[in-house]
């Protein structure tokens, strides 16, 4: 009998929650389904605006002050943007004027997914009206949901239709979130973005987290950023200008899969590119002109490749690399700006291949918190500073540089430097390197045509090997221990100079100097072998030069051809003076007076 209870028991309390569950699923779907509730958490969700536009699968729902007021039934397939201006009524989305291309968004926009939003053809410019505050701004936002924007132009506008006040402080944006896909085409984006502290995500047009899409032969003027992706996959960008933005012109930050190929940033308020987030990226044909920050600029990330990358009198430099791991930078061209190419920050290695680079303070600087660097076949021309070197394992090879107050400076931390294949031309000075660095090291390097000194070193144990200095007031000046071995020097005031107690060796040195060739003061010593030294005084000073092997040391060649050209000269001159002495006494010939003058 107990068991039989046990049994009925169990009966009633499976039936009871049989009944329970039917409840549930009775009232879970009704619940979901109210277009009511799920408005308002969709007007919650997203900022409570004014008046929001909700395209959902067959529907449009216009919700104001999140309450739903009406819906509209488009029918299935993709919202138009014509279609919402003449079924939404005034006040959301509707014709602007007499013009049936152009249209006034007075809503903020939300696609839901699923959902597909086409602007163009039909609709060729849409005004975005800007608010005075968050609730009435206008916007489009969506995830999971395409938008797709072709052949039309996209400003903001003030609520009376005009132009948008440079305070005002809520504009228009677009932004595509997880899953979505916003594709601009042949169009214009200006005035967009929310200005002050609001999220950068809402700066203008962005690519959020796991969006995708693309933006080709486009411009995006005058938004607080241009463009910007945020974490977004496989973005294609082609052909895009982004210009007068109030900050960045583009901004690359942990997207991944991103198709560059043609940017132009000018006239930005801070960088034209800022790039960062993503390891492995490649940028091609990125063009910078006249923007207040500098040209391309890349955050911490390993593996960038930048092809072919053109600045153009950027205020804050040309290119600069933070912390770039394994980054190359190949055939750059930058012109009038204060630093060319600048990398700086731990860890970085960067290889700069084949740059061409001219006027400014600095060509390529190199700061002492890297970890290596490589310069390769550049030109580098009319700087203050052609290379700046500070820090470790840096080499220059293959490169050309005129015209610059120094040709390459050595300094700061620098050590392990090593100059291959170098040649610098009319510089005051050609290279320097200070006595806080260390193994610096010059191979067939050649300096012409300096108008102060070709090498000026107080690094310790400087080594040159080949090499020429030819035209300076001063070839070499050394103020540390330094070994020379087949260095040529020609048509300079003074060969060498060693200041105060410096010891250097020399081998197959052949100095042709003006009027001192090795010069050393007290205290030096200079061990020169298999050398040829000439000059009218070629061992000066008051300090050792001692020679070895097969070192001559002579006069400077006569230069008979001068002496006869000299000769010549002043015998010409001597036998006019002869030809005058004999004839001064010789009387004029006089003209008969029939003879009239006519000439």
């Amino acid at each position: 009998m107990r068991t039989t209870a046990i049994r009925m028991s169990m009966a009633v309390t499976v039936t009871a929650l049989t009944a329970l569950s039917a409840v549930s699923a009775a009232v879970a779907p009704a619940t979901a389904a109210d277009p009511a509730q799920s408005d308002l958490a969709a007007w919650q969700r997203n900022g409570r605006p004014d008046r929001l536009v909700v395209i959902r699968p067959g529907v449009v729902d216009l919700v104001r002050h999140g309450v739903l007021e009406s819906r509209r039934t488009p029918g299935t397939g993709d919202v138009r943007m014509s279609w919402l201006a003449a079924n939404t009524g005034p006040g959301w989305i509707t014709q602007d004027g007499d013009d049936p291309s152009a249209v006034r968004v007075g809503a903020a926009v939300l696609l839901t997914p699923g959902t597909t939003l086409r602007i163009g053809r039909v609709t060729r410019k849409v005004l975005f009206t800007a608010g005075s505050s968050a609730a009435s701004g206008t916007w489009i936002r969506g995830s999971r949901a395409t938008l797709d924007i072709r052949d039309t132009t996209l400003t903001a506008a003030g609520p009376e239709g005009g132009d948008v006040a440079d305070d005002t402080p809520v504009r228009p944006y677009l932004y595509m979130g997880a899953g979505g896909r916003l594709d601009i085409t042949d169009s214009t984006v200006s005035g967009f973005g929310l200005s002050g502290r609001a999220p950068s995500r809402f700066s203008g047009v962005t690519w959020g987290k796991g969006g995708t899409g693309s933006a080709v032969r486009s411009t995006f003027q005058g938004n607080r950023t241009g463009l910007r992706l945020a974490g977004s996959a496989g973005v294609r960008l082609d052909d895009v200008t982004a210009k007068d933005s109030a900050e960045d012109g583009f901004v690359l930050n942990g997207d991944t899969g991103t198709s560059v190929t043609g940017l132009t940033a000018r006239s930005n308020g801070r960088n034209g590119v800022t790039v960062g987030g993503t390891d492995g990226r490649t940028l091609s044909r990125v063009t910078t002109r006249d923007d207040k920050g500098i040209g391309i600029r890349a955050t911490p990330q390993n593996g960038l490749s930048l092809v072919g990358a053109d600045s153009g009198s950027d205020r804050g430099g040309g290119i600069r690399l933070l912390s770039c791991v394994n980054c190359a930078v190949s055939d750059a061209t930058v012109r009038h700006t204060k630093v060319a190419v600048s990398v700086t920050g731990p860890g970085s290695r960067v290889t700069v291949h084949k740059p061409r680079l001219s006027g400014g303070r600095t060509g390529i600087s190199l700061d002492q918190d890297i970890r290596s660097a490589t310069v390769m076949d550049g030109t580098v021309s009319d700087f203050a500073r052609g290379i700046s070197v500070s820090g470790p394992q840096v080499t220059v090879t293959g490169t050309r540089i005129d015209g610059s107050r120094t040709g390459i400076s050595v300094n700061g931390r620098a050590h392990d430097a090593a100059l291959r294949d170098v040649t610098i031309s009319d510089s005051r000075t050609g290279v320097t390197a200070a006595a806080t660095t260390t193994g610096v090291s010059l191979t067939s390097v050649r300096v012409e045509n300096a108008s102060g000194k070709g090498l000026a070193s107080a690094s310790k144990g400087l080594r040159i090997k080949g090499g020429s200095v030819s035209g300076a007031s001063t070839a070499v000046d050394l103020g540390a221990p330094a070994r020379l071995d087949g260095l040529t020097i020609t048509e300079a005031h003074r060969g060498i100079h060693l200041a105060r107690t410096v010891r250097a060796t020399g081998t197959g040195l052949d100095v042709l100097a003006e009027r001192k060739g090795i010069e050393a003061d007290r205290g030096a010593v200079i061990d020169i072998t298999d050398s040829r030294v000439r000059a009218p005084l070629a061992m000066a000073g008051d300090g050792e030069i001692l020679r070895h092997g097969h070192t001559e040391v002579t006069l400077p060649p006569f230069p008979w051809l001068g002496f006869a050209a000299i000769v010549a000269l002043l015998a010409a001159i001597a036998l006019q003076t002869v030809h005058q002495v004999r004839h001064r006494r010789t009387p004029r010939p006089k003209v008969a007076r029939h003879v009239r003058n006519t000439a």
